[in-house]
């Protein structure tokens, strides 16, 4: 390709390579976006976000591939008209088919990867809400009126609450989730402290919702997510396009959260997402933080168990909070 042709030289690019399918749309460059199967939906959405940042800035077409390279959502039957699982949830980020794009001169694929010259913490990504999420991301009309259903619950002071089920201690190279103790005493001190009327919780755990239903009552507020008792709902088929419910009440969820008065949670993606897209108005953040797993996929499985045993003070969980807000 020759810069008389886009303007851009692909080699300056991130990794990732060059194809030319056809003579279509000889004056422009588009950049397909496409992951590697294995993370979850956060860290996919986070993924597309920094591609969409790195091809807006080089003057490309953005399209997001997640028809011919699946990801963990992806099911067999079509879902909203589209076999694409980013349209499953998502309006497409630019015009052009994937067909269209297909037969064109100048297509680029990035590595399929996150970006290792981007943080992994969205938040902390320079222009990145403002400059490519309001330009980019527009949900599905659908789930915009799915979310409207739940509108009435903002009439309330509420305190939002990410519980990360316990699958991710066992996960190499992540960060620990916070304990139940420490849940249930946060949730007390944010009650006192900030005068909440209801507690929206978000958890694919349905000991952690019977906890929570416990100790507050009809404080409690939570969608009809999929829930179970200890199993991974990844390793299991319940339900009809099980993968892609999983998705789509997932990122309900994080949008209910997103429009909460405060969140309280550990460190993950659906948290940072929250606070992404609450853009800064949260009145508090209580970040609970327990240090992070072995990446020795051995060690991973059993060092959560360990260090929840000791003392933090002799390599125990680090149970360490990060409180945000103006009474903090």
């Amino acid at each position: 390709m020759s810069s008389e042709d886009t303007g851009i030289d692909a080699k300056t690019f991130l990794p990732g390579y060059f194809k030319s399918f056809g003579d279509r749309n000889p004056d422009k460059l588009f950049y397909v976006i496409w992951l590697d199967a294995g993370p979850g939906f956060f860290s996919t959405l986070s993924a597309v976000l920094c591609h969409l940042k790195i091809s807006d800035a080089s003057g490309m077409v953005p399209v997001i591939d997640f028809q011919n390279f699946r990801n963990l959502y992806n099911v067999n039957m079509p879902v909203n008209n589209t076999k694409n699982a980013w349209e499953y949830y998502f309006k497409p980020v630019s015009p052009f088919t994937l067909k269209e794009v297909y037969e064109s001169k100048n297509v680029f694929f990035c590595s399929g990867f996150y970006p290792t010259s981007m943080s992994y913490s969205i938040t902390m990504i320079n222009g990145l809400y403002d400059e490519i999420y309001k330009k980019y991301i527009f949900l599905q009309d659908y789930i915009e009126d799915n979310l409207k259903k739940y509108m009435e619950l903002f009439n309330n002071k509420v305190l939002g609450v990410h519980f990360r089920g316990k699958e991710i201690n066992i996960a190499p190279g992540h960060s620990f989730a916070p304990t139940e103790k420490q849940m249930i005493k946060y949730t007390n001190e944010i009650i006192g402290k900030y005068d909440i009327d209801k507690v929206f919780l978000v958890t694919e755990e349905q000991r952690y919702l019977d906890l929570f239903v416990k100790k507050f009552g009809n404080k409690v507020y939570y969608t009809d997510s999929y829930r179970n008792y200890r199993i991974n709902s990844y390793n299991i088929n319940p339900r009809k396009n099980h993968r892609y419910l999983l998705g789509l009440e997932v990122l309900i969820d994080a949008h209910l959260l997103s429009m909460c008065n405060g969140i309280l949670c550990g460190d993950s993606n659906v948290s940072e997402y929250a606070r992404f897209i609450n853009n800064k108005k949260y009145e508090f953040i209580y970040v609970i933080r327990n240090g992070v797993n072995s990446r020795n996929l051995y060690l991973a499985r059993y060092l959560y168990r360990i260090k929840k045993m000791l003392p933090g003070k002799s390599g125990g969980l680090l149970d360490v909070v990060d409180r945000f807000g103006a009474k903090n």
